[in-house]
């Protein structure tokens, strides 16, 4: 339907960015992260949306309270590397301020899942 409607670049970012439905039986953070890295891998412009997506979460996370708060710093905290490197690859397509100013917001989200977690990093 998305790539009747808008085309398949679109359909693709889209498709690159949307979570599967997960195995029920095998822990859904490793398969979220394990989804995020395999999709984005060859999708450098999905590289762009995602991060982008997950930034504007990790900052917003300042607003979350409860146990909510600890449930997401659980789920992102371990893709903070994987979209580092991701970022910093050759192909994605953003310039080298970009890609400083990303990381630089990646590691501010890094601290504040840790905060939360109480892993101090």
């Amino acid at each position: 339907m998305l790539a009747a409607e808008f085309g398949p670049r679109v359909a693709e970012l889209v498709g690159a960015v949307t979570n599967p439905d997960y195995a029920p039986d095998r822990d859904a953070y490793e398969q979220y992260r394990e989804h995020v890295a395999d999709s984005l891998r060859d999708c450098p412009w999905a590289r762009v949306i995602k991060v982008s997506d997950f930034t504007d979460n990790g900052a917003g996370l300042i607003h979350t309270t409860g146990p909510r708060l600890r449930t997401l710093a659980d789920k992102y905290a371990p893709l903070v590397p994987v979209l580092a490197e991701l970022v910093a690859r050759p192909d994605t397509p953003l310039s080298a301020a970009a890609k400083e100013h990303i990381l630089a917001q990646l590691d501010r989200a890094a601290a504040r899942f840790a905060a939360v977690r109480g892993d101090g990093g």
